[in-house]
Order: structure tokens, then C-alpha cells, then sequence
């Protein structure tokens, strides 16, 4: 009787540490990325833009025009710029160039970290994102990779405030293999 009573009272005290409602309501210590990013995602997904779109993978390439885009594969990597995880308070340098720029940069002490650096542009009048710049990398013994994205937004018909252009390049190595180069370009209509 008293191993199940320890044992329950050692589940209440996990379970109860995993919802720790301080850590939740911290604010945010870097740009929200993320939230601009998921409303952008749900926008286009109901609003159906046509986009143009290039893509490269070394020297091969394709185009096409389209409105059947799943904006949340999409802008995937942009949502893992997300560096306001409580865990990662302390891992950038903030750098304000300006009152309408934010720049983050991976502290050297913090190398396995995949976000090295992130820059908002805020647009003037409506302090909404301009553009958005990130890098990221990836390094182990399997696999290595580095990805640079571009994010441009801007008003389109009224006061909507839209994705205009985005960019992703970079590469991907296996061991043994070679670099596959790439590129994904869209352009919105």
C-alpha cells in the first residue's frame, strides 16, 4: 500500500511539473516569429494565392504556377525559426541596429543549436514583419546541412498585410555522398 501511494504521489509531482504555469506566461524574449508565421499559414491557406514557383536540386529545375500549395509543408522551416522555447533564453545575442530591426545571433557557447542567426525587418507604419532572414544548420557524424531563408511581406489589396516572396537555399550531405544543392523560390500573385 505504501509503494502505490508513493507511486501516485511521484506521478502527481511529474505530471504537475510538466504544466508549470510560470514558465508559460514568460514573455517572449525574442521576436514571435512563430505566431506571424502560423497566421500567414492559415491566411493562405483559406485565401488560395496563386504562387510562382522555382524550384533547383543542383542542376535540375522546374517552374509552375499554382494555388494548390500546402502552405504549412510550405513554410515549415520558417516556423522552426522559432527560438522563444524557455530553453533558449539565454543562447542568442540581441543585436537593434535600428528601432525596426531585431537580430539574433547563436551565442558561440551554444553550437548545437540548429537557428544560428535571425533577423526581423519591421515595416514602419504597420511595425509587421518586412522581411525575415534566418540561418540554419545542421552538423553530426550522418548528415549535414545548411539552409538560408528569405520571408517578404507586404500590403496587398487594402490593408492586408501578406507574404510576397519567399526564398529557401542551401544544402544537404551525407558522408561518402555528395552536396545536394537546392533552392525553392515563390513568388505570390
Amino acid at each position: 500500500m505504501r509503494f502505490v501511494y508513493s507511486l501516485n504521489l511521484l506521478a502527481t509531482l511529474v505530471l504537475s511539473s510538466c504544466n508549470n504555469p510560470a514558465q508559460q506566461n514568460q514573455p517572449n524574449v525574442y521576436y514571435d516569429v512563430l505566431s506571424f508565421v502560423k497566421g500567414q499559414i492559415r491566411a493562405l491557406s483559406a485565401q488560395k494565392p496563386l504562387v510562382s514557383k522555382a524550384v533547383r536540386i543542383n542542376e535540375e529545375r522546374n517552374q509552375q504556377t499554382t494555388r494548390d500549395v500546402n502552405w504549412s509543408r510550405e513554410l515549415e522551416l520558417f516556423t522552426q525559426t522559432d527560438i522563444n522555447k524557455p530553453a533558449l533564453r539565454n543562447s542568442y545575442r540581441i543585436a537593434r541596429p535600428d528601432s525596426l530591426t531585431y537580430q539574433y545571433t547563436l551565442k558561440t557557447t551554444e553550437e548545437r543549436l540548429t537557428v544560428r542567426s535571425l533577423t526581423v525587418r519591421l515595416d514602419s507604419l504597420t511595425r509587421q514583419p518586412r522581411q525575415i532572414e534566418a540561418v540554419l544548420q545542421t552538423k553530426n557524424p550522418l548528415y549535414s546541412s545548411e539552409r538560408h531563408l528569405l520571408l517578404e511581406s507586404g500590403l496587398v489589396k487594402g490593408p492586408q498585410w501578406r507574404i510576397q516572396r519567399y526564398k529557401l537555399s542551401g544544402y544537404q550531405q551525407l558522408p561518402f555522398f555528395d552536396k545536394n544543392e537546392f533552392s525553392v523560390e515563390g513568388q505570390l500573385q
